[in-house]
């Protein structure tokens, strides 16, 4: 089961790693935007330098900072603030990505309040003493990103050194875009903390719920049949494990029972072999050993031979067709039949043969039966068999009765004679294969038509039943469902 638990683990990361990519999406996207927007400050600085102002005063500033939406501080060489723009509207509503990655994002975060520069700027400490402007004051242009003591206002500074000395200090912001993709990865952030958890907790919880019971039925059926193929705990579950448990559980008791049939049949046929081979072993020991036998001798041996021989062929013969019968009945088709017009007919063949002159079949099908599905050939096999074997029996009252009627079980078809009927102690005897026990003076048979009768009636979901109560007869009793 490694791979079912590699599988499991494998989809567990993926589970985790799809929010941690989602983050590095929206990580690489937060700072697309913010590159793009210092990018965009420092365009508007060296813009602003290179037209150089005729009046850096703050009016002067105040023009430019409105022209370009952003706000404008001069700063001298001291690092004081000599000259402001004082556009801060304009600074915070220019927003770098604007009202539609708003609306995408903001059902995602929470909305921005309306914080003004004026107020907010200021709690980054004085001018002067911030690193871009340093930096600038030193020749050097820079850029920083500030998030505001609120959370809600994403602030873009851009310090350029001018020349003669002090430096141009550019601000823009934003409440809307970049602040949302902001708010929207700290949430991803804990989403993949959130995720990785509950991806183990997943993988821990399929483990046991799936990997487990199917470690234990593959453990079970390595140990099998010494040991029972599945636990009860399994069988007993509601869910798919506990189908399969059953269903493999039910497959390997018709493999048992098909190998205890195999078993049963190998020990029935040893059994009946035993008794011709053991006469034939017989007459060629006493023909090695007798000098000059007889002719009348010889007959007798002769005889003995053949009738073991023919024993042999019959029992073989008939040993094939039940077989072939059980392996074919399966596949046959069912066909809709009238059941009465089908009884009859078969009463008919019987009613022609002369060694049946002296008996009367009778059929008794209620009206109500009508058609019924059936593999004919072998239905009528069986009925065969039971007319058979009613038929050998000794009666004072030659009569046998076929009998068919629907009930709430389904059609029942019943053969009653009316010979000596059946002990107790041979009712389910006489279903065993080359079990018989035909009375003196019938004809020998070799033990297989009820074995045939049975696995007709099974292969249509049948079951067969048998009364006889004592000197009345035998009642076989066929109830087939539907």
């Amino acid at each position: 089961m490694r791979s079912a638990r590699v599988a499991i683990y494998a989809a567990s990361v993926v589970l985790f790693l799809l929010p941690l990519g989602m983050l590095g999406i929206a990580w690489a996207y937060e700072r697309w935007l913010v590159l793009r927007d210092h990018a965009a400050l420092e365009k508007v600085a060296e813009r602003v330098i290179r037209e150089a102002p005729s009046d850096w005063t703050s009016s002067g500033l105040t023009a430019v900072g409105r022209r370009e939406g952003v706000e404008l501080q001069r700063v001298d060489a001291m690092g004081d603030v000599v000259a402001d723009s004082g556009t801060w509207a304009l600074a915070l509503s220019g927003s770098t990505v604007g009202r539609a990655v708003e609306k995408a994002l903001g059902g995602l975060a929470s909305a921005a309040v309306n914080e003004g520069l004026p107020e907010v700027e200021p709690s980054f400490g004085p001018v002067g003493q911030r690193e871009e402007v340093r930096e600038a004051l030193e020749g050097r242009a820079a850029s920083e990103t500030r998030i505001s003591p609120s959370g809600q206002t994403v602030l873009f500074f851009h310090a350029a050194p001018l020349p003669g000395g002090g430096a141009l200090y550019l601000t823009r912001a934003s409440h809307r875009g970049i602040r949302q993709l902001f708010l929207v990865r700290e949430q991803l952030v804990k989403l993949v903390a959130l995720q990785g958890l509950f991806a183990l907790l997943l993988a821990f919880l399929l483990t046991r719920w799936l990997v487990k019971p199917l470690e234990a039925l593959a453990e079970g059926a390595r140990r099998y049949p010494y040991d029972a193929l599945a636990a009860p705990g399994l069988l007993k579950r509601p869910d798919e494990i506990g189908q399969l448990s059953r269903s493999i559980t039910a497959l390997a008791q018709s493999l048992e029972a098909r190998r205890q049939a195999t078993a049963d049949l190998a020990a029935d046929i040893a059994h009946e072999l035993k008794n011709p081979l053991a006469t034939i072993g017989a007459a060629a020991e006493l023909i090695a050993t007798t000098q000059d036998a007889s002719p009348q001798k010889r007959k007798l041996l002769s005889e003995h031979i053949s009738g073991s021989v023919e024993r042999l062929r019959a029992t073989t013969d008939a040993l094939l067709g039940l077989v072939r019968l059980e392996a074919a009945l399966p596949e046959q088709p069912r066909a809709a039949v009238p059941y009465a017009d089908f009884i009859e007919a078969l009463l008919a063949e019987y009613r022609r043969d002369p060694r049946y002159a002296d008996f009367t079949l009778r059929a008794e099908v209620a009206a109500a039966v009508g058609e019924v599905a059936l593999a004919q050939d072998a239905w009528g096999r069986m009925l065969r068999n039971l007319l058979d074997n009613a038929l050998v029996q000794p009666m004072t009252r030659k009569e046998v009765l076929v009998r068919a009627e629907r009930t709430p079980e389904g059609v029942v078809t019943e053969v009653k004679d009316f010979g000596p009927g059946i002990s107790p102690g041979n009712r389910e005897k006489i279903f065993r294969r080359f079990f018989t026990a035909r009375p003196e003076g019938a004809p020998p048979g070799t033990g297989l038509g009820l074995s045939i009768v049975r696995a007709v009636a099974e292969a249509h979901g049948a079951r067969v039943e048998v009364e006889s109560p004592p000197g009345e007869g035998a009642t076989f009793r066929v109830v087939l469902p539907g």
